[in-house]
């Protein structure tokens, strides 16, 4: 097992956006803080083509020590279902780190707080976010591994399955998603080591909020 990085905080140094006809480019610096462990920067980029509620292409580009990252995803919006948006990734490269995986025709349910496809100068304001990044990205987590867990999906390969699923959910929101792509595994292992100890089917019962809160993922 890798050793815990566990992030202590998360703060957009840098971010700007622009909009030209059907482009929309953003660009950011996010700081990760460990507890124990050097801190890591992200350099990220995220080019919107199209139209955000039809089809469209997201591009991103991450930067963080040795490692760059490109993914893109064409993507059709299908609509809003309740406090959901329905896109379907028709075509793309998902995973976390250099991890990869093809993704073909693929239906994601988006909160309406992460669906962001416009101007995010809001989240440019430091510790105003009730919910801060890494505990959405652990509760997200925590619902895709105990899915996965439940199929019968073997424990050595759960986290690198759940993980090229869980970011598709933040696609939309750079921030975010930058951020998943770094953390998702050494957090998806720490939440896999403590649902085990628990037993699956008593850790999943008891839900993201709590295995997040428990493993100080979530305040």
């Amino acid at each position: 097992m890798p050793q815990s990085l566990k992030p202590k905080s998360i703060k957009l140094l840098h971010y700007e956006e622009k909009k030209d006809n059907k482009q929309f480019f953003r660009q950011g610096v996010t700081l990760i803080e460990y507890e124990g462990q050097p801190s890591k920067i992200i350099q990220w980029s995220q080019l919107i083509e199209g139209d955000p509620f039809g089809d469209h292409e997201i591009t991103y580009r991450i930067n963080y020590g040795s490692e760059s990252i490109l993914r893109s995803f064409k993507v059709k919006y299908i609509g809003k279902e309740g406090d959901k948006h329905r896109i379907l990734i028709k075509e793309g490269v998902s995973g976390c780190g250099t991890k990869t995986k093809r993704i073909e025709n693929k239906e994601v349910l988006i909160p309406d707080k992460l669906y962001q496809p416009y101007p995010l100068q809001q989240k440019s304001e430091e510790g105003k976010d009730p919910n801060p990044i890494e505990c959405e990205i652990c509760k997200a987590i925590v619902s895709v591994l105990c899915g996965l867990l439940a199929e019968g999906v073997a424990e050595s390969v759960a986290c690198d399955e759940a993980c090229s699923g869980v970011c598709l959910i933040f696609i939309d929101d750079p921030i975010i998603y930058g951020v998943c792509v770094v953390i998702c595994i050494p957090s998806c292992d720490e939440l896999l080591q403590l649902i085990i100890s628990l037993g699956v089917a008593t850790a999943c019962g008891l839900g993201g909020e709590y295995l997040c809160q428990k493993s100080g993922l979530c305040c």
